[in-house]
């Protein structure tokens, strides 16, 4: 087991910052709450399971299901432990976008777009998974890997493939994780307090039963994962002549255009990204629209900047011309991403033909991944 004497370094004093924004977005209505105090006490509740910034721990009576001798190396600021193991992975990497407690709010993070993202909502894009499933550990490693192409989230590949740094990449999916997990039953604690009316402090029971929901959903996470797709032999297959090629570009130009998967009403009829719908992800809609706030009228959201909101920017359907997929450009990424959609943005998953259900059979899906995989550099 690690140790937990810093060597060479100062004690820290930094702190979870709590999720006064969603307790601001939850209370807009009632000017008899106070969203700070609120979230102060559930981040102080949350303190209890999870333990602070500088020292995490795994929640009592549950089974242990995030590495903490990985979760430990990540936190707390940049050093060595007493057996001289490197500490601080997170912070030394992670929070100049995302934040020490996860949440996005980095220093950096209002001139990037689109925005980091805030791990403590549980919601993540890029996976194997379905809509409302948590992604798989090969999910979270895959994005720190290959990083997401076309936004300011880098590769972490050379980390990979040092050997001084191997296990940095394991280790900070554990963290992601423990972050998600704590970030959700912090939002949970919020929403007890102010939906059902449980006072915080008399409610351990109740806190038992989100903590055992909200670690579940993880642990479920690698039986929900879609099986790897693999293109079929035509796709991977150099057609044996132009009547080919173009016969499975129209097929799939067919399925594009089609009220099925309405893909031209966010990525247009060319696919350039400017189609008539244009909507904001489930992070922005989290504060402004289940808030009852516009986040097109500037008078609105700004009253919620000093709880921690970024200006609100619409998701914006990926330009296929650019060639830059942010989930990956091979074949198999994006069937995944038209299939199981992109969670949290305006991306929906396209009806897939099984049991019997309405929807593209397989082979019409690598048509339309055949095409548009054809618009890269096209104008």
């Amino acid at each position: 087991m690690l140790g937990v004497l810093l060597v060479g370094c100062g004690p820290s004093e930094l702190e979870y910052r709590p999720n006064v924004l969603h307790a601001a977005s939850l209370t807009r209505e009632s000017a008899d709450r106070d969203p700070a105090e609120i979230a102060e006490q559930a981040a102080a509740l949350t303190e209890n399971w999870f333990g602070s910034l500088d020292q995490p721990r795994w929640p009592s009576g549950l089974a242990e299901e995030v590495r903490m001798e990985s979760v430990l190396r990540c936190a707390g600021p940049v050093g060595r432990l007493a057996d001289k193991v490197e500490r601080g992975v997170f912070r030394k990497h992670c929070v100049t976008c995302h934040g020490l407690s996860g949440d996005g709010l980095g220093p950096v993070s209002m001139l990037l777009e689109p925005y980091p993202r805030d791990f403590r909502r549980g919601t993540f894009k890029f996976k194997s998974s379905p809509v409302g499933k948590k992604p798989s550990r090969e999910d979270l490693h895959r994005t720190l890997v290959e990083g997401i192409p076309g936004t300011a989230m880098p590769s972490f590949r050379a980390l990979e493939e040092s050997e001084e740094f191997a296990q940095d990449i394991e280790d900070l999916v554990e963290y992601v994780q423990f972050l998600a997990m704590r970030g959700e039953v912090e939002r949970r604690a919020i929403r007890l307090n102010l939906q059902e009316g449980i006072p915080l402090k008399t409610s351990e029971p109740r806190m038992q039963e989100i903590l055992s929901e909200v670690v579940g959903k993880w642990n479920s996470a690698p039986s929900d994962a879609l099986s790897e797709p693999e293109p079929p032999a035509w796709f991977t297959t150099a057609p044996s002549d132009e009547y080919r090629h173009l016969e499975w570009i129209q097929k799939g130009k067919s399925h594009f255009e089609s009220e099925l998967t309405a893909c031209v009403k966010c990525h247009g009829k060319t696919g350039s990204g400017d189609g008539a719908s244009q909507d904001y992800d489930e992070w922005t809609k989290d504060w402004t629209i289940l808030a009852g706030i516009d986040p097109k009228h500037p008078t609105e959201w700004k009253e919620m900047k000093p709880y921690g909101a970024l200006r609100p920017v619409l998701s914006k359907p990926r330009n296929f011309h650019w060639g830059s997929f942010h989930g990956g450009k091979s074949p198999k990424e994006i069937f995944k991403r038209i299939v199981l959609g992109i969670e949290g943005t305006p991306m929906p998953p396209v009806a897939r033909a099984e049991n019997s259900n309405p929807g593209l059979t397989d082979q019409e899906l690598w048509e339309l991944v055949y095409y548009v995989m054809h618009l890269e550099d096209r104008t």
